[in-house]
């Protein structure tokens, strides 16, 4: 009986697996030169693999009809069109190489200004993302909300939590969206080694704020589904909190038809192809981004505990919607002037606001120890929980050479020495009862002074005006007396160095937002008079947002007895880039403004 491997058939084998090793080898070594020279994988390296394949299919086909290999007829005629196929096939993957490697508004960005454009759109994302959460759970938690709910006429407080929770979720969309949508050119980066990091970086961004937005949409579904009054209630137009007529049905066709599902699959799969395939989970931990890779799986967990039948009906309803959308950027009131402005100014604004020097050296000098002020930052700070357009508030203390001399009044001295036993002057008072805070208050920043005390994501702080001014700016004088306004600034040492309060929750001082840093430094107390600022609900909380201040401002001047005095107001054009000073008027009218008022000028 014959062997099953003799020498021939051994010798065939070795001989077949040199005669691969050796174009192997130089293949390898001709990629590894073309690595070690930058060259990308997308599109300069896989065009060329597309035409080398090509021409090789050719010269076989050519060898095998001059060498009379090839018979006539038709297997001849399936060669060329084979050949024909594969060259359709490879023109077709050039063309879309050629497509792939076009600049777009986030590969067209300097590195330098994209790593500083990421950095501050990774944190805005994780603000909005908690945002969002927050008013989800805080809704899920209502019994008279959900799949089990009925459909009862809401009473007052309930229509309330849910508008104000509902303007919180379209303000934080709308943010979201146009982050998503800047990033959502991540597959023009080269995923080879060239671009690789920047190639992960955008792609975990804008899936993750897809599947923010994908996983918030489908859970307020369920909370609204057995509840046609609630659902009737957020159709309804409602022009002063910025909510189109239809809003609810716009909200649930934009983000659940069946192409936002496609882009949920779709990047899932990718997601678990890098994570095999190139290290991904690996590399993000490398990068810092660990967090941002776990928050797309939570939020993918949260997409799969819909039931199957459940989320095929929603997307149905989605898709039934009479409002199409032809291109996602044109969705939401003024969606498309924010997407057009924000990619006019996006990698120029970072750093800087429109309000010049010299405007702030002139509010600056109308202004008083003890002002509160309202800003507004253009498209790095805004603030999606809270409504209206003027998003914070900040307390005006001055130099401390303006500050001592605004303070030389008998009353301030009489509760000084009342306080302290001593003879002192205001800063002396407050460096001897706050002399850390003091010494901080005191030194300078970048050459600037310190002028402001308010509180930011980073806490408590002083300011300086440069830093504080941004893009509007407005000044309101409670109407008191030295000596109160006095004890007001003093209040808000106290508070220096706490953290910002993100549940906005006025019940304690432990953190403070900003309007409470103003709320605590005036409301009155034994000996100490005061302001009361009163405050509003807003998603079942007590609070006060900085809108607030100016639309209270509007209804006391008109008053018989009004507490708050018109400063100035610095007005804004972001289209044209330029400040200017407004009247009283024209602040009185400003907190009816859009937050989207940017994209409208």
């Amino acid at each position: 009986m014959r062997p099953m491997l003799d020498r021939t058939h051994i010798g065939k084998v070795l001989d077949g697996l040199g005669q691969l090793l050796l174009p192997a080898a130089l293949g390898a070594a001709l990629g590894y030169y073309a690595s070690d020279q930058g060259l990308p994988l997308l599109p300069d390296m896989l065009g060329l693999l597309l035409l080398a394949g090509l021409l090789g299919v050719i010269l076989v086909l050519a060898g095998k009809v001059l060498g009379g290999k090839a018979h006539q007829g038709d297997r001849l005629r399936k060669r060329v069109v084979a050949v024909m196929v594969l060259g359709v096939l490879a023109l077709g993957g050039r063309l879309a190489l050629f497509y792939a490697e076009q600049d777009s508004p986030l590969t067209s960005l300097p590195r330098e200004d994209l790593q500083q454009a990421y950095m501050v759109d990774l944190q805005r994302f994780r603000e909005l993302d908690a945002s969002i959460e927050a008013t989800l759970r805080r809704l899920e938690a209502q019994p008279w909300l959900g799949p089990a709910a009925g459909s009862d006429v809401l009473d007052p407080e309930q229509e309330l939590l849910l508008l104000d929770s509902f303007e919180s979720l379209w303000a934080a969309t709308v943010e979201l969206d146009e982050l998503r949508l800047f990033y959502e050119d991540w597959y023009r980066f080269d995923p080879s080694r060239l671009q690789r990091a920047w190639h992960l970086r955008s792609f975990l961004l804008t899936f993750a704020a897809e599947l923010s937005l994908h996983q918030s949409a489908a859970r307020m579904s369920t909370l609204l589904e057995s509840n046609k009054n609630a659902r009737k209630l957020l159709e309804a137009p409602r022009p002063e909190r910025g909510l189109p007529r239809t809003a609810w049905s716009v909200y649930r066709q934009e983000l659940l038809g069946t192409r936002d599902q496609t882009r949920v699959l779709a990047g899932d799969q990718y997601l678990k192809l890098l994570a095999r395939a190139s290290r991904g989970r690996e590399e993000a931990a490398e990068l810092g981004l660990s967090w941002l890779w776990r928050r797309c799986e939570a939020h993918l967990e949260t997409i799969e505990q819909v039931a199957p039948i459940q989320r095929a009906e929603l997307l149905a309803r989605a898709d039934a919607q009479v409002l199409k959308r032809s291109l996602k950027r044109a969705w939401y009131p003024a969606q498309r002037g924010v997407a057009e402005a924000m990619g006019d100014t996006r990698a120029r604004r970072i750093g800087w606001y429109l309000i010049p020097e010299d405007q702030q050296a002139a509010a600056m000098a109308l202004s008083e120890p003890g002002d509160i002020l309202l800003s507004r930052k253009n498209w790095y700070l805004s603030n999606a929980g809270l409504p209206g357009f003027w998003p914070h508030a900040l307390l005006y203390l001055g130099t401390p050479e303006q500050l001592g001399a605004w303070a030389e009044d008998p009353e301030i001295r009489a509760w000084i020495r009342e306080e302290s036993g001593l003879d002192l002057d205001l800063p002396g008072f407050l460096a001897l009862r706050h002399p850390a805070a003091w010494a901080r208050y005191a030194s300078q920043e970048d050459g600037h002074p310190h002028v402001i005390i308010e509180a930011i994501s980073e806490g408590v702080v002083f300011s300086t005006m440069p830093h504080a001014a941004g893009d509007y700016l407005a000044g309101m004088r409670p109407r008191l007396s030295r000596k109160a306004r006095a004890q007001a600034i003093e209040a808000a040492f106290h508070h220096l160095d706490k953290p910002y309060d993100f549940d906005f929750d006025f019940a304690t001082d432990a953190a403070l937002v900003c309007t409470e840093l103003v709320w605590r430094s005036y409301r009155p107390a034994p000996g100490k008079e005061g302001v009361e600022l009163p405050l509003v609900s807003l998603a079942g909380r007590r609070t006060l947002p900085a809108n607030e201040l100016a639309k209270l401002y509007a209804e006391q001047a008109a008053g018989e007895e009004p507490f708050l005095d018109f400063v100035f107001f610095i007005d804004a054009s972001e289209r044209e880039r330029r400040t200017w000073m407004e009247d009283e008027a024209a602040f009185r009218a400003s907190p009816a403004r859009s937050r989207l008022d940017v994209a409208v000028q």
